[in-house]
């Protein structure tokens, strides 16, 4: 199994309310029915307030490092990429 962790930083100016923001996470929500390499998917706004924590946090399981890549390199999850690349930062890293 491979885990995939994302934090992300809203630019300064957004919220979680920002449409922007919330097409986002709607999109991400989507992503599990649309790439069948995901086995589990878990993503949402950060609950701990806390300034030096991120604003958003996506944990995902694939079974291989392959599934990953094919992850990576899906069309769906390209879409999303450029919805994130307009609201936020992220750093990312992966556990196997």
């Amino acid at each position: 199994m491979v885990t995939h962790v994302v934090l992300f930083k809203l630019f300064d100016g957004l919220t979680r309310n920002d449409a922007a923001v919330q097409a986002m996470h709607s999109a991400l929500q989507k992503l599990p029915g649309l790439i069948e390499e995901i086995c589990d998917w878990q993503c949402g706004f950060n609950s701990t307030p806390d300034e030096k924590a991120w604003d958003y946090v996506l944990v995902a399981t694939f079974q291989t490092r392959d599934d990953l890549h094919s992850y990576f390199e899906h069309p769906a999850h390209e879409d999303v990429l450029g919805l994130i690349d307009k609201v936020a930062e992220i750093r990312f890293g992966d556990i196997d």
